[in-house]
């Protein structure tokens, strides 16, 4: 058959998940070249000295009592700086393709590709902590203006109001500014800058951006995107949408991105996080101090802050209020006066005069330190912006000094938390409404207690000597007053004052007088070793001396006295997260879990867990402190992180106390769902998947304010909120109730309502956040949440598509519906691209039933184009709607464009296809699984050039990119590029003997003595991937499902089929072997065949009647579908593979394509009824996609019509349009009953088949394009079989029989055991699973002569020249010959080939080159089929044989039908293609009487045989037709060559003068003989004679029916 049956496997993008490590995720970040990313300076020992001293840890300042804890909510931002960049994905992640990217879909992997691989992408150079817990205003800072602080030269620039609410969006075209990000916030602004007391604080946050690494190990996110895949898999980061009018903007940095990366020391989060990234390269240095919370010293450098006071633990908005209300100027004037009481002598033992001294002077070592801060951050990075000194070798986080804590203003009174105001519709309303609030608080000019004190004076000193405190000057100056002052203070309180040895040792820290840091937090400790403070301090300050393991150590202590001390836990996971120690960090977060785990009934945590999340019920632990860090939030209804701290009497009285199932109060909960979040992260980069997707529903869970039982519990509230209900009563209509897990189709407006309606009790926010103050903190734990409903909805989608493992969700069935109802959450909680992407691949595979579509108000799917092939309200017309719902979330989302552009190639619009694939390639042109699908798209319409062009950059961009290195091989193959071929070892080099090298030349394998090139990598390829198909289904077979399994099996006929047989002992031996998951889906499809013959003989034989019907077996739930090879059945014609290795190819593609099936929800419970008894004739079923203008219509146009009524009626499905051909419209014409089901969904063409009461199906596709193979899987019909569509085995159990002869299938090819009709013949043949030699497991019906049907005697050129004479015929072959060859000399002996040119391989060619070269008259006629060839083989043959040979090559176009086979008459001797014969091609040679030399090269291997079995079908069966099958049918390549080389040298041409005076040539020579004896034959013969073949088959067919009514197996022999 002509090779338009090819079929390329799309390569979809898995399915996209957030984060560039995420194994079946995808990265949705904007990345930044690596020259365009600023670094910045790490301050050094030396104030003006830079080195890569660790600096900037956050550390703590002063230890409350009992435990005061500060929430640290900031998150690291992705910053992106330059558009060519963006969407730098790295390796991959779905879906049917690409081992993750897109999955085809579920309802069509009958013919899809192999499943998409994950996608990986690039993690981030460094790990960029914070250490403060920032809020933003919601104000953008984009203008700036100098002002000066009263009494002072130090300048700063403020940013001007701007009116926007998009905090921190800045165009990339703008001049560098720090983003107000990382999760924290945008630029504030000076509403007043002439009063000082008003002064808004800007902080240095680091910029930072992405560059692709090659080299990158796996830290926080997983590594085998590959895939995609399909699909590596990070849960958690997403690319930032384009905004309207802007190139690139920052977005606020609670919601700005869509990724919530892991918060670690203090709240800063390493941009690496699993969230971000699945690799993770040695981190660079990151030079200058960053942000510390508490008042800050404006400056002069273009840097946003929060409007509020930052948060340093102590801090609290009740001294920002103070502040606003004067006590500010009344804090200055009592420092001074008291200084001066103390100094005259006054009551000088007046203890609240010097306790208010104290405070006070606290408060203003606070604020000096955090000047301190700023000004050092600054002054390196505008160091190193100027000196270009950037450190790039530094591994090391960088670790900020935390402020120390301002003791409350006196009177303050500490308030409960303030009620939850009105929730408001959506998360997205209420963060806008805060904002707006926060916003118009710092328009108000919001009071700071501002860094001066001018005239206060220190007169509290040593000598009651008067001097100056505080000089209005540098920060450094200020900072060392004030060490002084608290140095003096420390030592008259005997080394005793805590608060003030703790803010002492935050100010040596700032100074970089670590050492002294260091002696005075162990001051600390060695007062009180349960410190948890100063020793977390201490751990910081070790860190910034190079000496990471004893920081270790010390974190480690700190945790340990105090499991609560969450602040703690972030830095020491962020250490070990910045050394890829990330098992140890998981270990970290699972000891803090057990560590704080409630029991009992206050905070008791619902421990039933339907997916088995072992991690919240492992343990319990016993608290020796049931309140960790308890605190009473400020009544300030603000967007700010500042806290006041109490002391309550009853810790477990705190709002929320152990809501999350923790000992934490309910404000701290979204720092346990940060970390778990993190947690479920890291080990999903570890491959631990199971224990990932525990993690996350732990998350969940939390959110949900465990409030139900699992993730289970959790999907069916949303599928009973969200589906339908009668209009009239509010119940749930019956359909839907009986199937919630059937899926919902929401439009993406209907979707993002999912959480008001869910959590409607709670104003639709998330219950488990009630207590979680509003702010960015909450933003990001929604985020987080939603990431965590994202990343667990990927995983169970993965698992249900390719075969992942099992996870809890699987454990117990999850379904589209069921992963949809994740995926409307999270997008509920946060909108994103991936979702939508994610949600777009799930719709797609929903095929439109009655029972699906919930019918309800009409869907508004807004403006959607009215594409061809998608019907409305489909689950395709939705898909289309999320793809373009999540391109106006980010335009230039990969994933979105080439996803779309899968779907449209999907239903046959190509043209669009290739647009949206080039709209992907354009928004990321290294991103592989675009190019290879835009290279199977372009190839497809017959672009080769272009297609190989693609495929190279593809590999180019990811050379281990599977789908892309095979298709590149087959590409360059088809137009005969050989360079760096290489080729396979084979058969010790029997098969693919001749190798071609990097230069094009020649290399013998049996001299070499191995493989190379392009060819072997293929290969390998191939046997990586089915060894680990091996392994696809291991561990199903536990102990329930055995049980159930047997009743089902039993329930099916089992008891009847297979009555002496012990199915549970049986079972139980292959569990947890190779190969059980294909084992047990061949058991299932085997029981459903027996059951409906069961059903057969008691209805029609022992005339018993069942209305319920015959159950039908379903896979196991934990059975997922599996994924399938790159290469392709159909390319395994011209790939140099084993017989174990095809045949393995062919039987992966079955199984995915049954599993999916039968996971369909379309597939009824029972088996189909069976037909009624032939009565007369049997109803034969054909179906096809090539009932048109194609080589299987051309060859079997007239069979349909010539059935004999009386034995045979046809019934033809159509499953594609018609054509208008007349060929199509011969078959429409003459079959009696012809079905047009191209529009059809396979569960109504099932329907149809099963009422037509088919008796035989016939599958006339094969694995060729536009097959419909789910049709067979779906077992409608009692026998079902295939021939002419695909010359090879299937593989599968919904295929039968074969129809072949002993020439094309020799039975030395055939299993050993060939009974296959119950589950006994099943447990039999699996013994041969890893034989080597076999390679077909269908029954064969073995035809009498050829096989193969050519209708030519009907419908081809010349079937009116029966009365031709052979004078005649003669003379018109001489005619055409000068037409279309006029310059060759008439003794020329012409060769020729017209198979398209992938057939030829080089061992091929070299023999027709050694075959030229020994017969000097010879010329070889090839096709310019395609025209690319032609330029590849003509050079090569100059290479190879020299020019004198190569010139003898021609070269013609291809010509339409009729006119092929017209002038194939003009060849002397067509040269068969031994690696894939021609077929179709093969009997349109012997209709012209043109003798075929051929090479049955392999005997496994029915395409490369067909030519053999097509010649003998031709020639007469008498003793002159065998001796001619002997000299054209060659045993090997030597043998061939010397045939050849025999025939055309001893043939010659006589010009004679005919009858009618016209000369012509009369051939003379062996080869002369042969073409007239195929010439007088062709009347006669068993190939032309079309109806002999159709009473052979229907011979065939009354005997497979008997056989299987009767119960006999076997092979059938005519």
């Amino acid at each position: 058959m002509l090779p338009l049956v090819q079929m390329h496997p799309m390569v979809q993008p898995q399915l996209d998940l957030l984060g560039p490590h995420q194994p079946h995720v995808k990265h949705d970040l904007e990345y930044v070249s690596h020259h365009q990313r600023p670094q910045f300076a790490r301050p050094s020992p030396s104030l003006h000295n830079t080195d890569s001293t660790p600096r900037a840890f956050a550390i703590r300042s002063a230890q409350p009592a009992p435990a005061l804890h500060r929430i640290t909510t900031s998150f690291i931002r992705s910053h992106a700086h330059d558009h060519s960049s963006e969407h730098s994905l790295r390796r991959k992640t779905p879906s049917g393709t690409i081992d993750n990217g897109y999955d085809g879909s579920v309802a069509h992997l009958a013919s899809g590709p192999p499943p998409l691989k994950h996608m990986i992408l690039p993690a981030s150079s460094r790990i960029f902590p914070t250490a403060v817990s920032q809020r933003t205003s919601g104000l953008t800072g984009v203008g700036y203006h100098r002002s000066t602080l009263s009494g002072s030269s130090w300048q700063y620039q403020a940013p001007n109001p701007t009116g926007r609410l998009d905090g921190g969006m800045e165009p990339l075209s703008s001049p560098p500014v720090t983003p107000g990000g990382w999760g924290m916030g945008s630029t504030n602004m000076i509403t007043n800058p002439a009063a000082p007391e008003q002064t808004n604080f800007l902080q240095p946050i680091p910029q930072q951006s992405y560059n692709s690494v090659s080299s990158l190990q796996p830290l926080l996110g997983p590594g085998y995107h590959q895939p995609l895949s399909q699909t590596v898999y990070s849960p958690g980061g997403y690319q930032q949408p384009q905004q309207p009018q802007q190139s690139m903007v920052w977005r606020n940095g609670g919601l700005g991105d869509y990724r919530t990366p892991i918060p670690l020391a203090n709240g800063y989060t390493p941009q690496n996080a699993v969230v971000d990234s699945a690799f993770m390269p040695s981190q660079s240095t990151i030079h200058g101090m960053p942000n510390a919370p508490g008042l800050g010293q404006p400056h002069p450098f273009r840097l946003p802050l929060s409007s509020y006071p930052l948060d340093d633990g102590y801090a609290r908005h009740a001294q920002a209020h103070m502040a606003h209300h004067g006590a500010a100027h009344q804090g200055h004037e009592s420092l001074a006066q008291l200084a001066g009481h103390i100094a005259q002598g006054g009551s000088c033992g007046d203890v609240a005069s010097r306790a208010r001294f104290k405070e006070l002077a606290l408060q203003q070592a606070h604020k000096t330190y955090n000047d301190l801060l700023l000004y050092l951050g600054n002054a390196k990075k505008a160091h190193h912006s100027r000196t270009g000194s950037l450190s790039r070798t530094s591994s090391k986080m960088v670790v900020y000094p935390k402020p120390s804590i301002a003791p409350l203003a006196s009177g303050t009174k500490v308030r409960p938390s303030p009620a939850l105001s009105e929730p408001t519709v959506s998360y997205a309303q209420h963060m806008a409404q805060k904002q707006a609030a926060a916003r118009s608080m710092a328009m108000g000019g919001q009071g700071m207690i501002v860094g001066g004190f001018n005239q206060a004076r220190n007169l509290y000193s040593t000598g009651l000597q008067q001097r100056p405190y505080f000089e209005t000057g540098s920060p450094l100056h200020n900072a060392k007053n004030s060490l002084e002052m608290l140095t003096n203070l420390c030592e008259q309180s005997g080394w005793k004052w805590v608060d003030g040895m703790l803010l002492g040792g935050c100010l040596h820290y700032g100074l970089e007088h670590y050492e002294d840091a260091l002696e005075w937090f162990k001051r600390i400790v060695s007062m009180d070793a349960s410190h948890v403070e100063a020793i977390s301090n201490i751990a910081a300050t070790l860190y910034c001396m190079n000496r990471q393991d004893e920081a270790e150590r010390e974190w480690s202590k700190a945790i340990k006295l105090r499991p609560s001390y969450l602040e703690a836990v972030e830095h020491l996971v962020g250490l070990l997260c910045s050394n890829h120690r990330s098992q140890e960090a998981v270990n970290i977060i699972e000891y803090i879990q057990k560590s704080l785990k409630m029991s009992g009934t206050n905070g008791t945590v619902h421990e039933v867990n339907e997916t088995a999340s072992e991690a919240d019920t492992a343990s319990t632990a016993t608290m020796r402190e049931l309140s960790p860090d308890n605190f009473v939030l400020d009544d300030l209804n603000n967007d700010s992180p500042t806290q006041h701290f109490a002391r309550p009497a009853d810790n477990s009285h705190v709002p929320g106390f152990g809501s999350s199932g923790y000992a934490i109060a309910g404000t701290e909960n979204g720092r346990m769902i940060l970390l778990i979040h993190a947690k479920g992260n890291m080990l999903y980069s570890l491959k631990n998947i199971e224990q990932a997707s525990d993690a996350f529903e732990e998350a969940v869970l939390i959110s949900a304010g465990r409030q139900v039982q699992g993730v289970r519990s959790l999907i069916r509230r949303i599928q009973t909120v969200l589906a339908p209900r009668d209009m009239h009563s509010g119940q749930l209509r019956g359909a839907v109730q009986a199937n919630l897990s059937a899926p919902l189709l929401l439009s993406p407006d209907r979707a993002k309502l999912t959480a008001q309606r869910v959590f409607a009790s709670h104003g639709g926010l998330l219950p488990g956040l009630q207590y979680v103050p509003e702010g960015t903190h909450k933003k990001s734990v929604v985020v987080t949440t939603s990431n965590s409903l994202l990343s667990l909805a990927k995983i169970f989608q993965d698992t249900m598509s390719n075969g992942g493992p099992n996870t809890g969700m699987v454990r117990q069935p999850a379904g589209v519906g069921d992963i949809l109802a994740l995926y409307y959450l999270s997008l509920s909680l946060q909108e994103s691209p991936s979702t939508a992407n994610n949600v777009g691949i799930l719709l797609a595979s929903v095929q439109q039933t009655s029972t699906q579509v919930h019918s309800g108000p009409p869907m508004d799917l807004g403006n959607l184009p009215a594409i061809p092939g998608i019907v409305p309200g489909s689950g395709l017309s939705l898909a289309l709607a999320y793809y373009y719902y999540g391109l106006t979330l980010d335009p230039k989302h990969v994933h979105l464009h080439t996803n779309l552009g899968s779907l449209l190639k999907d239903i046959g619009q190509l043209d669009l296809a290739i647009q949206m694939y080039e709209q992907a390639v354009q928004c990321d042109g290294s991103f592989d699984i675009a190019l290879t699908n835009l290279a199977n798209a372009v190839k497809d319409r017959g672009r080769i050039s272009d297609a190989i062009g693609y495929y190279k950059r593809a590999v180019s961009a990811n050379p281990d990119f599977a789908e892309a290195v095979c298709g590149l091989s087959t590409a360059l193959n088809s137009v005969c590029d050989w360079k760096g071929r290489g080729g396979v070892l084979l058969a010790g080099g029997k098969f693919d003997r001749w190798h071609v090298d990097e230069q094009g030349m020649l290399q013998d394998v049996k001299s070499q003595g191995q493989g190379s090139g392009l060819m072997k990598r293929v290969v390998d390829i191939v046997g990586r991937q089915l060894k680990e198909s091996s392994t696809w289904g291991v561990g199903a077979l536990q102990d329930q499902t055995i049980v159930q399994l047997v009743a089902q099996l039993r329930d099916a006929g089992a008891g009847i089929t297979d009555r002496g047989l012990d199915v549970e002992t049986e079972l139980r031996k292959w569990a947890g072997r190779s190969w059980e998951g294909s084992r047990i889906l061949r058991l299932i499809e085997r029981s459903t065949r027996a059951a409906m013959w069961c059903w057969y003989v008691d209805k029609h034989v022992k005339g018993i009647k069942s209305s319920a019907g015959y159950r039908r077996p379903r896979p196991p739930a934990s059975l997922s579908i599996p994924s399938a090879p790159t290469v392709l059945p159909f390319h395994t014609f011209t790939c140099p593979l084993t017989a174990k290795d095809i045949r393995m190819i062919s039987q992966r593609n079955a199984l995915r394509i049954s599993c999916s099936t039968l996971r369909s929800p379309w597939v009824p419970a029972t088996v189909y009824e069976p037909p009624e008894p032939p009565a007369p004739y049997f109803k034969v079923g054909y179906v096809s996609s090539d009932f048109n203008n194609h080589p299987l219509a051309h060859l079997m146009q007239s069979v349909f019509g010539i059935h004999n009524p009386n034995k045979v009626k046809a019934y033809c499905y159509a499953t594609t349009a018609s054509d208008k051909s007349i060929h199509r419209q011969q078959i429409e014409r003459e079959a009696p009953v012809f079905r047009d089901v191209s529009t059809w969904p396979s569960d109504r063409l099932v329907e149809q088949i099963v009422a037509d009461g088919i008796h035989i199906l016939v599958n006339l596709n094969g694995y060729t394009r536009g097959a419909r193979n789910e049709i067979f899987a779906a077992r409608p019909a009692p026998i079902q079989m295939s021939f002419m569509g695909f010359a090879g085995t299937l593989g599968a159990e919904w295929c039968d029989y074969l129809l072949a002869d002993t020439t094309a299938i020799p039975p030395s090819t055939l299993r050993p055991h060939r009974n296959n009709l119950n589950l006994g013949d099943v447990f039999r043949d699996e013994a041969y699973t890893e034989s080597e030699d076999w390679i077909y497991s269908e029954n064969i019906i073995f035809a009498r002569d050829t096989f193969f049907c050519c209708d030519h005697a009907q419908s081809a050129d010349g079937h009116n020249e029966r009365h031709m004479s052979w004078e005649d015929d003669q003379k018109r072959r001489w005619r055409m010959r000068k037409e279309l060859f006029p310059k060759l000399p008439d003794d020329a002996i012409i060769l020729g080939n017209f198979n398209q040119l992938y057939k030829i391989d080089p061992t091929t060619f070299r023999t027709w080159l050694r075959i030229l070269a020994s017969c000097p008259k010879a010329h070889l006629w090839l096709l310019r089929f395609p025209e690319l060839g032609e330029t590849h083989l003509r050079r090569t043959a100059k290479d190879w044989a020299g020019e004198a040979v190569a010139s003898r090559i021609h070269f013609t176009d291809v010509a339409p039908k009729q006119q092929h086979i017209s002038r194939a008459r003009v060849c002397d001797l067509f040269l068969d293609t031994p690696e894939c014969n021609a077929h179709t091609t093969a009997a349109d040679i012997l209709w012209s009487s043109t003798p075929l030399l051929t090479l049955p090269r392999y005997e496994y291997k029915m395409c490369s045989r067909m030519a053999a079995s097509i010649l003998k079908g031709a020639l007469p069966k008498s003793e002159e037709g065998e001796r001619a099958a002997k000299e054209l049918i060659a045993e090997d390549e030597k043998q061939y060559e010397e045939f050849a080389v025999g025939l055309v040298n001893r043939m010659g041409y006589q010009l004679v003068r005919g009858q009618d005076g016209e000369v012509y040539g009369r051939g003379e020579g062996r080869l002369a003989e042969m073409r007239r004896l195929l010439w007088e034959s062709k009347w006669g013969c068993a190939l032309f004679d079309t109806r002999r073949w159709v009473r052979d088959l229907e011979e065939a067919y009354g005997r497979a029916w008997s056989d299987w009514v009767n119960g006999r197996g076997g092979d059938i022999y005519l």
